[in-house]
This record gives C-alpha cells, sequence and structure tokens, in this order.
C-alpha cells in the first residue's frame, strides 16, 4: 500500500487514549495524571487506567519523586517516557552514505554508524539490517519496536513503498518510510515541541546541503502535519552560474560554486522570498550550507531580512542539530508507528517490560 507523504508528527484528540497520553508526556516532558486529563479533556479515570497500562508495558515510568508537595495519590504524581526499556531503528540513506541508528522512545538517539555506498547504487538494505543488529547487540535489553527508512527519494530514484516493504521482511518490524527533508522538520518540530506543548501555526523549514528544498509543519493544535518537500534545486538566484537543466543562476549550482559570504547572501535572500510567499508563523534553516560556519550566521539572517517584502517580521532560526541529523530523522520517522498505536507495537514483541516473555508470545 502506498503511504501519504505527509508526517503525521502529533496525532492529537484524533487518535486512542494509549496515544493521546503518550503524546501529551512527550510534549510536556513529564506530567501528572490530572495534568494530561486537563490537557487531553480525558477524564480523569480514563488517563488513570491508561497510563498505569503504559507504565506496565513499560512505555511510561512513574516520578514519585517529583510529586508535587501536599499531592495525595496518584493524580498528583508525575509521569515520564520510559527510555530505558525499547528503541527504534532509523535508517537513512544518502546519495554517498547511509546512517543506522538506535533511537530511545523520547526520540534520542543513542548509538549510530555510517555506510559509505556507491553512488548511485542501490541500497544495500540487508547490510544496513545486519548494522542495525549489530548496534542492538551493544544495548542488551533493548527491544526493537519498529523502523524508519528516510531518504531523497526523488533525487536517487527509489520508490518508498518496495523499500519499505523490503525492510519490514529484513526486520519483521513495522517500518515507516519518509522523504529527507520532510523527515528532518519533523525530527525538529518534534524536539523544539518538547517541554513547551503546541503554539499552533505554520512553521516553514527550509534545508541546504547536498539537497536542496522545503517543507511546512502544519500545528492546528488537536493535529500536526508535516507536508511533503518541495524541491528548491533549482530556484533562480540571479547568479550567473550554469545549471546543467540548461539555465544560469540556479540554487544548488550557485551555492556549490560562490564564495562563502556571497553563499550566505545567496541562501539568506532565498529564505526571505520564501518566507514572503508561503507567510509562515516562524522559519527554520537546516543543513550543512546554513549552519557550516558559523561566523556566517549574521549575513544569513540579514540578507533574510532584506529580502522579505512583508510588513510583520517572522523569526528566523536556525537547527539544534548538525551532522546528527541524518540519525536524528530517520528515529523519529521510526516512532510513527509507535505513536500510532504503542499498546499494539509492545504487543508485537511478545516482550514483558521486565524482560520476560508474555505467556503465549
Amino acid at each position: 500500500m502506498t503511504r501519504s507523504p505527509i508526517i503525521t508528527v502529533s496525532r492529537g484528540r484524533f487518535s486512542s487514549t494509549a496515544t493521546q497520553v503518550l503524546e501529551q508526556v512527550r510534549s510536556a516532558g513529564r506530567a501528572s495524571r490530572d495534568e494530561i486529563a486537563a490537557a487531553t479533556g480525558l477524564s480523569i479515570a480514563t488517563v488513570g487506567r491508561t497510563a498505569a497500562l503504559l507504565v506496565e508495558r513499560g512505555l511510561l515510568r512513574e516520578r514519585p519523586d517529583l510529586a508535587r508537595p501536599g499531592a495525595t495519590g496518584r493524580p498528583g504524581v508525575p509521569v515520564e517516557i520510559d527510555a530505558d526499556h525499547y528503541v527504534t531503528i532509523g535508517v537513512h540513506v544518502g546519495r554517498r552514505i547511509a546512517t543506522v541508528a538506535l533511537g530511545d522512545l523520547t526520540g534520542r538517539v543513542l548509538a549510530s554508524t555510517t555506510v559509505r555506498r556507491p553512488l548511485g547504487a542501490e541500497p544495500d538494505l540487508e547490510q544496513l539490517s545486519r548494522e542495525a543488529a549489530t548496534l542492538l547487540g551493544s544495548h542488551p535489553g533493548r527491544v526493537p519496536l519498529a523502523a524508519g527508512l528516510v531518504a531523497p527519494w526523488r533525487e536517487i530514484g527509489l520508490v518508498p513503498s518496495e523499500r519499505e516493504t523490503e525492510l519490514h521482511e529484513l526486520t519483521g518490524l513495522p517500518v515507516r518510510t519518509g522523504d529527507h527533508i520532510s523527515a528532518v522538520a519533523a525530527a525538529e518540530f518534534l524536539h523544539r515541541r518538547q517541554g513547551r506543548g503546541s503554539t499552533g501555526g505554520l512553521t516553514l523549514y527550509l534545508y541546504a546541503r547536498d539537497t536542496f528544498g522545503w517543507s511546512v509543519a502544519v500545528d492546528r493544535g488537536v493535529q500536526t502535519d508535516v507536508t511533503r518537500a518541495a524541491s528548491l534545486t533549482h530556484f533562480p538566484t540571479g547568479a550567473d552560474v550554469p545549471c546543467t537543466c540548461g539555465r544560469s543562476g540556479c540554487l544548488a549550482v550557485a551555492v556549490d560554486v560562490l564564495p562563502a559570504v556571497e553563499r550566505a547572501r545567496t541562501l539568506g535572500a532565498m529564505a526571505g522570498s520564501l518566507r514572503d510567499m508561503l507567510s509562515p508563523d516562524q522559519v527554520v534553516l537546516v543543513g550543512q550550507a546554513f549552519t557550516g560556519d558559523p561566523g556566517l550566521l549574521d549575513v544569513i539572517v540579514t540578507a533574510y531580512e532584506e529580502h522579505t517584502a512583508l510588513d510583520h517580521r517572522v523569526p528566523v532560526s536556525f537547527t539544534r542539530f548538525g551532522s546528527d541529523i541524518q540519525a536524528i530523522s530517520a528515529c523519529t520517522v521510526a516512532l510513527g508507528p509507535v505513536l500510532d498505536d504503542p499498546l499494539a507495537c509492545v504487543e508485537l514483541t511478545g516482550v514483558e517490560a521486565d524482560g520476560a516473555c508474555r505467556p503465549g508470545a
């Protein structure tokens, strides 16, 4: 089955109670049962039953040591994501390098490895699965719940649904695929959102490194989706640099050959133009073309501000992730099946939170 290219990064009230509780705790970082009930609209009894089941299955853990002063009973005891039992497997296939990573249920990368691959070659998912098994061997007691497979699919000429099926057959895990730029945007959104809840609105993510494109996170409060990526490879910059498409000044070739300062100005100007076209509530710049030289970040911001014509100011910021973004984005996509149905993912493992096999598994 062909999946939608949209990545759902929060499901809100349209999801199961287990998902709503897990997402609220993940977003807040830590929350008591009464806080979860207030935020989700679920009854305190429903939240209590659901939280108890998630704790039993090893997805959440209680923190009685952090209970509010004067609080009595379990409703006031905070719970947080239990990051010690389960992992996701993230696989990122780039043009020249593939990355395999393990992530915990908060989205944090525990370990990763990279494998060089010949330019234009088919990805060797069997080899990458073996790399994942090696990483799992170095983390005894960790149980994988799902896998994420991310790539710039159009640029490398691959069909994501075919590779999703192949990786599922190799690992036996639920697999979710994502476009590279959309996955990066999802990772940025999910990690920025944690600890402050939803602010709503539209966030524009611009990515520039080996590939160039943009994606947006549409946060409606009750659900947040990251749209499919749009390419910026041939975005016109006005530079006098010939491109293989037959025109001159396309973004990808201009960034590749321009001097550092002029490249920074070009990237900032492009960001300002896109901001005017899409009118987002905030802009996040991602990828080493933006962040590779910290001394030029101010140049990018200045060019961004000079090339926007709209009256209201839109804040612009840079990614918090550096070279780890490939691993983080793949592990973020791998959280998809877990957040869709956390209890079902755990049931598929046949393992209790204490490591014992569940009866009948």
